[in-house]
């Protein structure tokens, strides 16, 4: 039994389950984001999960930690949300 092609498959096999789970996660959150230009790069993109992670860990996670934290500012204070202005001048 050739035992090259059966590792070889398996690594194969591996990479792509790999890169399907991050590009699965990491269109799903720019999707719910609305993040269209992001969607499209990482829907061409294939780069074995690392755009998808650079994504999903820091472009989008820095973007959720912001509005947290903007949510909870405005739970303490009581003020409502700003609508159709993204920051005060």
């Amino acid at each position: 039994m050739d035992t090259r092609g059966t590792v070889g498959r398996s690594v194969l096999v591996a990479l792509v389950a790999w890169t399907l789970a991050w590009k699965g996660a990491s269109l799903w959150r720019a999707a719910k984001d609305d993040s269209r230009s992001w969607f499209v790069t990482l829907l061409i993109s294939n780069t074995l999960g690392v755009l998808d992670a650079i994504y999903l860990f820091g472009v989008s996670g820095a973007r959720r930690r912001a509005e947290r934290s903007e949510a909870s500012i405005r739970a303490s204070t009581g003020e409502p949300e700003q609508l159709g202005h993204r920051q005060e001048t």
